[in-house]
């Protein structure tokens, strides 16, 4: 009876002894979070921005890897947050409130902060004949690629009100970023647009190769499309910023957003968030315009998104004491 007693306790020891090495063993595995970080073509801004937010934040945010994934941007990233497929990710303003007119669950995703903006760059060679976006017409013309704000808001959205053109008028190609530099290089394309933050490195290395130019928004189409969507701002890109491109450039621009999904947790928002803002030396060297993210324009154009922002995200904005004044920072 004591041999069994002693057996059966024996047995309960070591089950339970191996049940706490088991526990032990996979604690550090689910402790870490993985989470993914839609970005765009490595051609443009989006990407730059997100590879370097995720370096910040997988060096500064314990228990976290986040990874930078490129994608077509924008549309693409909203879908794959509300479908739950991605926790992170930058958009173009305008793009939750198309996504919402097509009945999709915009709910689903929050704000995190508005940064950095995308400018428009039509781009062709500087022997063209195109010498306005009116000119298009019978022309083949790189439109952005498929999930793309440059393709659904830019492109299709914005010719169509600021010069009264649609995909019928010319014939579209859905190519990325990088895609359009090569075509423009390799004259296989009239034209091409890459909305994205100047300088762009893929223009600068473009224009090294051979002459381009920039086309300009007339002041009639900016004022067109100014009074259809409100977050269109007017940009002047300067002489020089490109070579060959020797008088400033007048053109526009969108802010863009950084969203995560609803359902993160708040303490991890707000360490991420915290984590990229206050690197600021760190974060300031990715890219020119990670300089744009900063808590005073964390809320441009948001009264027209129709989300709010994130708990965690609204915490960093309390400590920082800008939370109340936000209203002040719309513009």
């Amino acid at each position: 009876m004591n041999f069994r007693k002693i057996f059966f306790r024996s047995r309960l020891l070591v089950g339970l002894s191996i049940v706490a090495l088991l526990v032990l063993s996979a604690q550090p595995s689910a402790a870490m979070k993985f989470l993914s970080f839609g970005t765009g073509s490595p051609a443009g801004t989006y990407y730059f921005l997100g590879a370097g937010f995720a370096s910040i934040i997988n060096n500064n945010v314990p228990g976290v890897r986040v990874a930078a994934e490129s994608t077509a941007a924008s549309t693409e990233n909203a879908r794959l947050m509300i479908r739950g497929e991605m926790e992170l990710g930058l958009a173009c303003m305008g793009t939750l409130a198309d996504l919402k007119a097509q009945g999709m669950d915009v709910d689903k995703v929050r704000l995190v902060a508005v940064g950095h903006t995308s400018d428009t760059h039509w781009i062709v060679r500087k022997e063209s004949p195109i010498q306005s976006i009116s000119d298009f017409k019978g022309k083949v013309i790189g439109v952005g690629p498929a999930g793309s704000a440059t393709l659904n808001i830019y492109s299709k959205k914005h010719l169509k009100t600021g010069w009264g053109l649609t995909f019928d008028d010319f014939s579209p190609k859905y190519i990325s970023f990088s895609e359009v530099t090569r075509g423009i290089r390799d004259n296989t394309i009239d034209a091409g647009i890459i909305a994205a933050g100047a300088p762009l490195a893929s223009v600068m290395e473009l224009a090294r190769d051979i002459p381009i130019r920039l086309i300009e928004t007339e002041p009639e189409a900016l004022e067109r499309l100014r009074a259809e969507y409100s977050n269109v701002v007017p940009l002047i890109i300067p002489a020089g910023t490109y070579n060959g491109i020797d008088k400033d450039v007048h053109t526009y621009t969108l802010p863009q957003m950084w969203l995560c999904r609803t359902d993160l947790d708040t303490d991890l928002v707000y360490q991420i968030i915290k984590a990229v803002y206050e690197h600021k030396e760190e974060k300031n060297a990715i890219h020119p315009l990670a300089k744009m993210y900063k808590v005073e324009n964390a809320f441009r154009g948001t009264p027209g998104v129709p989300v709010g922002f994130h708990p965690g995200a609204i915490k960093y904005y309390k400590e920082k004491g800008i939370w109340d004044k936000r209203d002040q920072y719309y513009q």
